[in-house]
């Protein structure tokens, strides 16, 4: 079970309380605008030498602002990555992976296990990936789903079920 896994043991609640739903383009859409209007204001500007600098300025940022906003907006139209947005809530799931050391599992799993989230996130952070907690939480209300991996044979694998919090 990967990660991905966990989205579709989320989608599978009861409810239908957590849905797939693609990430909006209009934040991207809107970059690739600010780009095409930076471009026009370029041939605004008159040819001169001392406005040489600014045009080659306006030129490099409008043509990276529109090229990550073409992209963007292209991956987001032909990817099929779907995110978890909570229905009741209005709002994709937020993700967070917390990161600690082997000797620290039993402890993580409890905590998780009595869905003590707070707490968990108290914890420092070592940096290492033996112990992985990947949480799904809702920035508007008190939902979170969090899972304990740990490393086994080079291959990330899940060590419970899924907890959910309501």
């Amino acid at each position: 079970m990967k990660h991905y896994d966990m989205c579709e043991a989320l989608y599978a609640l009861p409810g239908g309380v957590v849905q797939p739903r693609r990430k909006p383009v209009t934040v991207p859409m809107l970059v690739a605008i600010v780009g095409v209007v930076m471009l026009v204001l370029n041939s605004m500007i008159p040819a001169e030498a001392e406005y040489a600098n600014l045009k080659s300025a306006v030129v490099l940022f409008g043509a990276v602002f529109v090229a990550v906003g073409v992209v963007i907006c292209v991956v987001r139209f032909s990817g099929n990555s779907n995110s978890p947005w909570h229905v009741q809530d209005g709002c994709f799931l937020k993700k967070e992976e917390l990161k600690f050391v082997k000797e620290r599992s039993s402890h993580v799993r409890d905590l998780v296990r009595k869905g003590d989230f707070t707490t968990l996130r108290s914890l420092p952070d070592d940096g290492v990936s033996a112990v992985t907690v990947v949480i799904y939480s809702s920035p508007r209300s008190g939902f979170c789903a969090a899972q304990v991996f740990e490393y086994f044979d080079l291959e990330l694998r899940p060590v419970d079920d899924v907890k959910i919090v309501q």
